[in-house]
């Protein structure tokens, strides 16, 4: 336990000193202004923009951020000395995506707090924003996990977001919903739709259960990825 403590506070230290909390700050200045911006005959119908602002931002806050923090420790070396400590490869993984996930999930509660207003589902939201923030930074560790730096990464995370956004055709009705319920993010999206307006308890049951699930299948994909990818390539 003093060691998953210890790599927690060596985590928000890191993050702090490359300015992860000053760029999330910037990007909530800018999705409020934005989200004003909007009619009032818009911004009245919350459960439409929420999941959507979400879904992209977290792309950044998480997956993206998770990505290069990876591509940072390799680069320095930090990933070898962290292989050969105590720290298992579990807790590596799960120390980013709670760290990320509660600077996602803050960031959220503060938007949608200061563009919709106090009155929304928050328990939902907390649990839909940082289910997919957990996800997002497993997605992004395991992807990241093949490539030495930013330059060979950027092109192919291009496909990877397209894929991730992908559900949002069926979330708007654009194809059948059904078809798209499948999709890792889509789970996550009916919580987040949830915070705004009521939803059966099947939804929700669907929501977590299919957000967990898909959790811990991208950290084993990360898991595996970390131990035959990266750990042999840093030794």
């Amino acid at each position: 336990m003093r060691r998953v403590v210890a790599a927690l506070r060596w985590e928000v230290t890191v993050q702090a000193r490359h300015q992860f909390y000053a760029v999330t700050a910037l990007v909530t200045l800018v999705w409020v202004v934005l989200l004003r911006l909007l009619p009032e005959v818009v911004r009245e119908h919350p459960a439409s923009l929420v999941p959507l602002f979400v879904l992209v931002n977290l792309q950044m806050t998480a997956f993206y951020f998770a990505a290069a923090l990876m591509l940072l420790e390799k680069g320095q070396g930090v990933v070898a000395s962290l292989l050969t400590s105590p720290l298992r490869p579990g807790e590596y993984l799960w120390v980013k995506a709670l760290t990320l996930a509660l600077l996602g999930a803050a960031e959220h509660v503060a938007i949608v707090r200061l563009v919709f207003g106090p009155e929304q589902g928050w328990g939902l939201l907390l649990l839909g924003a940082s289910l997919l923030s957990i996800l997002y930074v497993f997605l992004g560790l395991a992807v990241v996990a093949r490539h030495a730096g930013i330059n060979t990464f950027l092109i192919p995370s291009i496909g990877w977001i397209a894929l991730f956004t992908l559900p949002l055709l069926g979330f708007y009705e654009l194809l059948p919903r059904w078809a798209f319920a499948w999709h890792p993010m889509m789970p996550s999206l009916v919580l987040l739709e949830g915070s705004s307006r009521p939803i059966s308890m099947a939804l929700v049951a669907y929501g977590v259960l299919g957000s967990a699930g898909w959790c811990a299948a991208a950290f084993l994909w990360a898991r595996y990825q970390l131990v035959h990818r990266v750990a042999p390539a840093a030794a």
